[in-house]
Order: structure tokens, then sequence, then C-alpha cells
């Protein structure tokens, strides 16, 4: 299971290396101390930056939000060149189409934090004594990043990225003339 795993980190090498990129950014940041941040190594911890545990909130949260974020940010961008132009409109011609698609896919599959760093942003934030508005306002944060990061487990990140690269031209194109009422709305 674990050469699947590589396999589908070096297929989107890009994603992987800027979200280990990310977490190392974080680390310095936050004062973690990294033990290995070769990005491309045979364990579960291929594409991610391994480092001493989280301890406080404000680490636990960066470490988590910050790489996914910005990956997933990256992705959308890209797949709004690649996915657009190849699944919604049909050019099937154009390499920058299928660059972007690539690396959109590449992006969206590295977002993920990893397991044990969720387990962490789940021990501070879930606790018995954490502000449960605070509970109620990153719920739906940990719901997705503690879904992907048991799925990344199982290398199906890579196969639910592919996924939402083909839906995200259809969505788009839904949500955009809502976005563009509630712009002229506001103005």
């Amino acid at each position: 299971m674990i050469n699947l795993y590589v396999a589908t980190r070096v297929l989107t090498a890009m994603g992987a290396m800027l979200r280990a990129f990310w977490e190392q950014l974080v680390c310095r940041i936050c004062g973690i101390p990294a033990e290995d941040v070769r990005v491309f190594k045979v364990s579960e911890l291929c594409g991610h930056v391994e480092h001493e545990l989280t301890e406080n909130k404000k680490q636990t949260f960066l470490i988590c939000f910050l790489p996914f974020v910005l990956n997933f940010i990256l992705s959308v961008c890209f797949l709004l060149g690649g996915a657009y132009k190849i699944v919604y409109v049909g050019d099937l011609k154009t390499l920058t189409g299928y660059l972007f698609f690539w690396l959109g896919i590449s992006f969206a599959a590295n977002c993920v934090p990893s397991f044990e760093d969720v387990l962490s942003f789940k021990d501070f934030f879930y606790s018995k004594d954490s502000n449960i508005v605070l509970k109620v306002i990153l719920a739906p944060f940990f719901a997705i990043i503690y879904g992907f990061s048991i799925l990344e487990r199982y290398s199906l990140t890579f196969v639910a990225a592919i996924l939402f690269a083909i839906a995200f031209p259809y969505v788009f194109s839904y949500l955009f003339p809502v976005i563009v009422t509630i712009s002229q709305m506001i103005s």
C-alpha cells in the first residue's frame, strides 16, 4: 500500500513538493523542529515534512490550514485554465490545457495534512475544555481534513482530485452567475 501511496505522490510531484514547502515554511515560522524535510521518502509521510508534535493551537491550526488552503487555491486557479478548457469546452489540442489540468490535479491531490497533524488538530481544538463556538466554527474544516486524511492513507485523494477536476468547471459555471449577482448587489 505504501508503494501505491508513493507512486501517487510521484505522479503529483509538483503538488507534493509545494505542500512540503508550505509545511516547512510553517515549521520555520512557528519554531517547530523539522526532522526530515525530504519530499519523497518511502513511508506514509511521503510528500509531507516530518516534524515534532505541535505544542499549541496556533501551530496546529497553521500546520493544517495554511498548506491546505494555499494548495487548494492554486489547484482552483490551474483548473480554471486546464479543466475548463479540456473538460467543459472540449478543446483537446492545446498543451497548456493539459499542463494546467495536471497541475490542478497535482495541487488538489496534495492539499490534505498528514493524519498525525489532523489528530493533533483534534486533540487541541476538540478536547473537553475547548471553546464550543470555536468547535462549531472549525467543524466543517475539521470534517474535510479528517475525511480526506483518511482517504490519503489509501491514495484515494488522487482519485478524488481527478473527480474534482472533472466536476469543477460545471460547478463553477453554476456558481459564477451567483457570484456576479452578489457582487453587483453589494456595489
